[in-house]
């Protein structure tokens, strides 16, 4: 991608979905820009510390049996897949981590998809991953898995045959593409998670095939996270696995991310491998349960102002460079037009782009620039959008808000107050007691009507 010179151009560099990573021309790096978060603290959490040269190293002999499970929280469009592919960067080398990054929005059925479903694909994008790199893994203990998944899937096709269901196709005379023990696996591993996103009878056959049987599936899969993690020191190529689980926000409903969190934690903790997952804004509420079996950590958005009103200068500074990288700066009437639209953002790089995106709707073409009206007709359009469908409820408690903010009260938690974070209605900065009203919404009638003007 390369920075849009021409109004017709920005819609392409505005993407809104598309987490740019940190060898992207698009990159900006807000670190040290979000309260109370620090990257040193993941790094910690990790096991994992700069040695002289600034280079990460996993400090392995004292952790050999501490596998971290990490949480990375926070709203949507906060940054975290960005932050999450600079980690992968950063950590990925002989003396720290062979990461592998496990995308489940991409590869999954996110409209019907279980932890099972994720732990298959990690094992594929494992094997994947240790292929590509010519790994040179322990021949027996290939063939054991590779007997174990055969047996399970003989096991679910038994099953679909009882139903009148199509089978499981299952080579075991030739040796499949890859022309070896990862060949099989990899094409076992690939049969079962196009049956995992096919119909519900097929899905769920293999499901409870591996459920019913998981103690002896976690002793494998561990096993060979184990036997990865000494070849891979043995070859000088990392010193052990991580797991990266990004995109579980993104399944069709809260109730499966309340499932595959909350109701499988027990089978998440027998899992012994580094993971990394993103976890859901409506699960942050559960963080002392999940204390319970992992650490969390939240990824806030980027503060622009203090709690007493003074702009944080640096971070409208990185939004500045945020926003030219991806737009000319002659494609606005005026700096000020920009910065009118990072102030409206409140933090979030995902608003900042839809912003952006709606004012070069308004703006003319024959002009060739964005202009202040512009950006002013979108700032309202936008507010009234966010506003027309609140309850008389939600403006009682944005009005509660908006005196203990005006009073530098801190604000707590509620089941009412997790509602309005959800609908990104408001956000959220630093130890999660420092929360604004979208700027966006002030903008709006209702709200003026509901909450300034009711005062």
């Amino acid at each position: 991608m390369r920075q849009a010179t021409k109004l017709i151009e920005i819609d392409a560099v505005v993407d809104k979905f598309t987490p740019v990573t940190p060898d992207n021309p698009f990159y900006v790096d807000f670190k040290n820009l979000r309260g109370d978060f620090q990257e040193r603290k993941v790094m910690r959490i990790l096991n994992v510390q700069q040695n002289t040269d600034g280079k990460y190293e996993f400090n392995y002999d004292p952790n050999r049996t501490n596998k971290t499970l990490l949480f990375l929280a926070g709203m949507r469009g906060s940054g975290k897949t960005s932050e999450l592919a600079k980690y992968a960067q950063l950590l990925d080398s002989p003396n720290c981590f062979f990461v592998v990054t496990c995308d489940v929005d991409n590869d999954l059925d996110m409209d019907n998809v279980q932890y099972m479903d994720i732990l298959i694909f990690q094992l594929e994008q494992l094997l994947i991953r240790a292929n590509k790199e010519n790994l040179k893994l322990d021949s027996h203990i290939l063939e054991s898995m590779n007997t174990w998944f055969q047996e399970r899937v003989k096991e679910i096709n038994t099953s679909l045959k009882a139903e009148g269901s199509a089978e499981i196709e299952l080579d075991t005379d030739k040796p499949l593409s890859l022309g070896s023990l990862f060949g099989k696996m990899l094409g076992l591993t690939a049969r079962l998670k196009m049956g995992l996103s096919g119909s519900k009878t097929h899905a769920d056959t293999i499901r409870n095939s591996f459920k019913n049987r998981f103690v002896d599936f976690s002793n494998t899969f561990n096993t060979f996270i184990e036997e990865t993690n000494r070849q891979l020191r043995q070859e000088k190529k990392a010193r052990e696995v991580l797991f990266i689980v990004d995109g579980l926000e993104k399944t069709m409903s809260a109730d499966t991310r309340r499932k595959i969190i909350m109701e499988e934690s027990n089978r998440i903790r027998q899992i012994k491998a580094n993971t990394i997952f993103t976890l859901p804004i409506e699960l942050m509420k559960e963080e002392q349960r999940i204390r319970n079996f992992s650490e969390i950590i939240t990824f806030p958005f980027i503060k622009l102002k203090e709690r007493g009103g003074a702009p944080v200068e640096q971070a409208i500074t990185h939004f500045e460079e945020f926003v030219y990288k991806r737009v000319a700066p002659e494609l606005f009437d005026s700096p000020e037009t920009v910065k009118t639209a990072i102030a409206y953002s409140g933090g979030s790089p995902r608003q900042l782009l839809r912003i952006i995106e709606r004012a070069n709707w308004y703006a003319d073409e024959a002009l060739g620039k964005i202009t202040s009206a512009d950006m002013e007709k979108t700032l309202d359009e936008l507010g009234n959008n966010i506003a027309r469908y609140l309850e008389p409820g939600d403006f009682a408690l944005l009005k509660r808000l908006k005196k203990d903010l005006q009073a530098g009260n801190p604000i707590g938690f509620s089941n009412d107050i997790q509602g309005l974070l959800e609908k990104e209605v408001i956000y959220e900065y630093n130890d999660g007691t420092y929360k604004c009203v979208n700027p966006l919404l002030e903008r709006s009638k209702l709200y003026k009507f509901n909450v300034i003007d009711a005062q």
